[in-house]
């Protein structure tokens, strides 16, 4: 099996929501059967949101081939997951999370990299980085290198033969 597990992934939202958890491989999910992955990135836009202050931020992204839930951690200065760091690099977490949470806002096209993981039997991006892209042409540009679940959902053939 081939492992891609610290590499972010390119992926859609039907293939990010068709990942299964590894029964063998913790905190990994596994596609179609064969790569072994943990983080992805994606393209999409924000069609919901809810923030918990201080808690964290949920929200969901579409690229019209499905919506993938994110959540945004805001909870470093008061989670014991985090006591045990220097407090500096606490705080600077926090003024980061804080601030890719300002940018997540309904309509808005964002790319996301975050670790995949399940919650609640559901697939979910726990997110390490969002940006607002201002470049329209940058989700044909994004999903360009996802060629391979493109074509195997639009059903090109691999020669790329057009009908033009």
């Amino acid at each position: 099996m081939q492992s891609l597990h610290d590499t972010h992934v390119k992926l859609l939202a039907f293939d990010i929501l068709s990942l299964i958890p590894s029964s063998s491989h913790p905190n990994t999910v596994i596609r179609k059967g064969t790569h072994i992955l943990s983080r992805a990135e994606t393209l999409d836009i924000v069609t919901f949101w809810e923030h918990k202050s201080d808690r964290f931020l949920k929200f969901t992204i579409d690229d019209g081939t499905g919506c993938i839930p994110c959540v945004i951690w805001l909870n470093q200065l008061t989670s014991p997951y985090f006591s045990r760091r220097c407090p500096p690099d606490v705080r600077r977490i926090a003024e980061v999370a804080k601030s890719f949470a300002t940018v997540v806002q309904i309509g808005v096209l964002v790319r996301v990299r975050g670790k995949v993981g399940v919650y609640r039997g559901n697939v979910q991006l726990t997110v390490v980085d969002v940006v607002f892209e201002r470049d329209p042409n940058a989700e044909i540009v994004h999903e360009g290198g996802r060629s391979e679940s493109i074509s195997t959902k639009v059903g090109f053939d691999e020669g790329g033969g057009g009908g033009f």
